[in-house]
């Protein structure tokens, strides 16, 4: 935390807001607070953009953008995709072809389900569809497809799902190594559901912070013209950009530790939206 007059201070010269969105951005009916639907366009009067950071794939994300008006870059996929309204990409990591075809026989020797994301959709096949049940991706596209023969390159991130945890760990260990210099494969047990088991695969390199530094290079700004809004687990790179972190009530606290600000309010009391009101009264 930092004092009430260095903060204000640091919100006269930001120039970029970036926002996680489930949890932080929407309330927990995915709805976007009030306030802050009417404070974003008119921060972008003043120069003063707004951006998502998500784990959600691109065209998940893309009505949230067009309602707050934005038209810069956007960070999905934790940063694997940063592209426009206009669809111009600024970046894209795609994991090479020849780790999705070993991906894709690991998940069938260990009898584990797994999907493959891309920019706008999440593939799955007959036989692995129990895995939508299991997302929590809210908004994504789903596009069942006969075999993954013809989807094995483009791929942005890998998902595997399984009741095992040592299977899982195996299976990361597999993609880790000799592999670690193109992917990073990364498990958790599901917040949802007991038992089950994720493991998220993405080119190596990829998080909310690198795409945070990509996003910055192509507006041309500096750490201290940005600020970072975040609750989760996964937002823990964007507290490690060194930009200005703002923490929500409903924050897990490693991250409230972290931050400059905490809001008094958390995502379903429209958290963003008084942060987004302090910057206003600030550059007022």
């Amino acid at each position: 935390m930092i004092s009430n007059s260095e903060l204000k201070k640091k919100l006269k010269n930001i120039k970029l807001i970036v926002s996680d969105v489930d949890g932080t951005l929407t309330d927990d009916n995915n709805q976007i607070g009030e306030l802050t639907k009417k404070l974003v366009p008119e921060l972008k009067n003043r120069g003063i953009l707004f951006s998502f950071a998500t784990q959600r794939i691109h065209s998940s994300v893309v009505s949230m953008a067009k309602e707050l008006g934005i038209t810069i870059p956007i960070m999905t996929i934790n940063g694997a995709l940063i592209r426009d309204m206009n669809g111009t990409v600024v970046s894209k990591s795609v994991i090479p072809q020849s780790k999705v075809l070993k991906a894709l026989e690991l998940a069938s020797k260990y009898f584990v389900r797994i999907a493959l994301c891309y920019n706008d959709d999440i593939i799955y096949t007959e036989d692995n569809s129990v895995l939508k049940d299991f997302l929590y991706r809210i908004g994504s596209n789903y596009r069942l497809v006969d075999s993954y023969d013809k989807y094995t390159d483009e791929v942005l991130e890998i998902i595997m799902l399984g009741n095992e945890k040592g299977v899982i760990k195996h299976i990361q260990e597999k993609m880790n190594f000799p592999y670690r210099l193109f992917l990073t494969a990364r498990y958790y047990r599901s917040s949802r559901t007991q038992g089950v088991y994720h493991l998220e695969v993405r080119k190596t390199g990829t998080t909310k912070k690198a795409g945070l530094k990509k996003l910055a290079r192509h507006l041309n700004l500096k750490k201290s013209e940005i600020a970072v809004i975040g609750d989760w687990y996964n937002d823990r790179d964007l507290f490690e950009y060194g930009a200005l972190n703002i923490a929500l009530q409903n924050t897990v606290p490693e991250l409230k530790n972290k931050a400059h600000y905490i809001t008094k309010s958390s995502n379903n009391e429209d958290g963003v939206g008084e942060f987004l009101q302090l910057v206003y009264d600030a550059t007022s």
